[in-house]
């Protein structure tokens, strides 16, 4: 795929060079869960969710993130791939996610977190009931959705030959630590970082329960 504008070199050179877009994954979100409201704290450059979900809330407070996101071509590259007839609602804060936005309770039906930190806990209030959590552990953050009682775990996400594809059996293996010690909140944070358990998987989808 090639980029518009200077502005999507990193773009090129974070997500579509090391083959880490994940648009197929958000294909197989979609149709299977019927989403189409995301929002994506600590999204740095990844713009690649409004390709699939027409509505999608970037939160980064990193300096490159902010050009990225006003710069006048991004809409040219959503229109390009988007797979969907409305037009792209593409809403980006340049802020610290620790900071919550009052006007988005309930109001998505999907929250990601992949290398940004511990999410599901700060961020869940954008989660409507019965809303999705896909999160990996790098760092730590799988871990403490699967300790939280309003996140229950539906399907591990596994890629192989660049394909990914939803597990929802045999749930209750994951999240089993390797080392005989009792996995705690306060444990995680002090870590900042994923533990190691006996079965993993690329990612975790949980539903918002509470």
């Amino acid at each position: 795929t090639i980029m518009p504008s200077k502005a999507f070199e990193a773009y090129q050179k974070y997500y579509i060079d090391r083959d880490y877009e994940q648009v197929d994954l958000f294909r197989l979100l979609a149709s299977e869960y019927g989403i189409s409201k995301a929002i994506y704290p600590g999204s740095y450059i990844h713009i690649s969710p409004s390709f699939i979900f027409p509505t999608v809330a970037y939160i980064d407070s990193d300096k490159q993130a902010i050009r990225f996101f006003q710069s006048d071509s991004l809409g040219e590259i959503v229109e390009s791939r988007k797979e969907y007839p409305e037009d792209p609602e593409i809403i980006f804060h340049g802020m610290d996610y620790q900071q919550v936005i009052e006007d988005y309770r309930e109001r998505f039906d999907l929250l990601i977190s992949q290398y940004a930190g511990f999410i599901c806990g700060v961020c869940k209030p954008y989660l409507k009931a019965g809303g999705y959590l896909l999160v990996n552990n790098s760092h730590g953050d799988a871990g403490m959705a699967s300790l939280d009682n309003d996140y229950q775990l539906v399907a591990a996400v596994h890629r192989r030959k660049g394909r990914y594809r939803l597990s929802t059996t045999g749930l209750m293996d994951y999240f089993i630590p390797k080392k005989d010690i009792q996995v705690t909140r306060e444990l995680l944070l002090e870590r900042g970082k994923g533990i190691g358990y006996t079965k993993t998987a690329a990612l975790y989808l949980f539903q918002k329960v509470n």
